[in-house]
């Protein structure tokens, strides 16, 4: 397996390199596309193992669906507490920093940001844009990297929420940069900050479709971007099947490969996926043809 990870050097990422790969590893029992496949640790260590081999770079390990309320999924996910989340994704951490894997810790919560940084994580990946003063001070503390979702409230599609102006992406820019601002008020240096524009969170399919196609506006700002668009339901609203049914996550990968090469295309430095071994193919395919574009 050690032959799957890739190096530091490899996972710096720049809009004329290499876009990482990450996979996503929900050890949770209801998140929307996978919830309840991998909340047994072994098998969840087993799936992570199989997305390093398919061209993952980053494992990013969820104990908390963040499925937002709205049309799509109704209420929403119930939260949980911090202890039931460490007991979720701490064995599977350690376990995996212990191989020398490049973990993620997908968590808003402080207390556990700082566990699992301390059981070997890397990257904190934050839905809420570090609004917890707790998590801000892990990730400073530990010297680790923190990617600041763009979020408001706990997501819900509509009300306020859903209203941006005339122009979402700099709306959208506008707070992530107000994020950037506390974060490194926190100790965080700016080098350690990533950008998500928070593709299918209190946004509607029209707002996701339209955060897409501004990626390269945030890749300006001098910040590393992730992009998680993989199997969301914008996918569904904006290109349902032939027969006009909307087709479930599992069959989404069209739409979400579609997604990860327009994201490749502005210069993304990550994009986070279910489907690893596709995306892998996709990245690299995209990367390929516009390196022999350029002058």
């Amino acid at each position: 397996m050690g032959g799957a990870v890739r190096s530091a050097a490899q996972l710096e990422g720049t809009p004329h390199g290499p876009c990482a790969v990450w996979g996503v590893l929900n050890v949770t029992p209801d998140s929307f596309s996978d919830g309840g496949a991998f909340v047994d640790p072994t098998r969840a260590v087993e799936h992570a193992r199989r997305l390093l081999l398919a061209g993952a770079d980053v494992i990013d390990v969820g104990g908390e669906s963040t499925r937002p309320a709205g049309k799509t999924y109704g209420e929403g996910a119930r939260p949980v507490t911090a202890a039931e989340e460490l007991r979720r994704v701490l064995p599977v951490v350690e376990t995996l920093s212990a191989e020398g894997v490049v973990v993620s810790v997908d968590t808003s919560k402080g207390a556990v940001a700082d566990a699992a940084l301390h059981a070997g994580a890397r990257y904190v990946n934050d839905v809420s844009a570090g609004a917890d003063p707790a998590l801000r001070e892990a990730v400073a503390r530990h010297g680790a990297e923190l990617v600041l979702m763009h979020n408001r409230g706990r997501g819900e599609v509509g009300g306020a929420n859903v209203d941006y102006g005339a122009d979402v992406v700099a709306t959208v820019q506008r707070e992530l940069e107000a994020a950037v601002a506390r974060a490194v008020a926190a100790g965080i240096e700016p080098q350690r900050l990533w950008l998500d524009p928070g593709i299918g969170f209190a946004k509607t399919p029209a707002q996701s479709a339209a955060v897409l196609a501004g990626v390269d506006r945030l890749v300006r700002t001098g910040h590393r971007v992730l992009v998680g668009a993989s199997r969301k339901s914008f996918i569904a609203a904006l290109a349902p099947d032939a027969d006009g049914s909307a087709p479930t996550p599992g069959e989404r990968l069209g739409g979400s490969l579609a997604a990860v090469a327009i994201a490749v295309l502005q210069g993304a430095h990550a994009v986070r996926v279910h489907d690893v071994r596709e995306t892998y193919q996709a990245v690299r395919f995209v990367e390929a043809v516009r390196r022999r574009a350029e002058p």
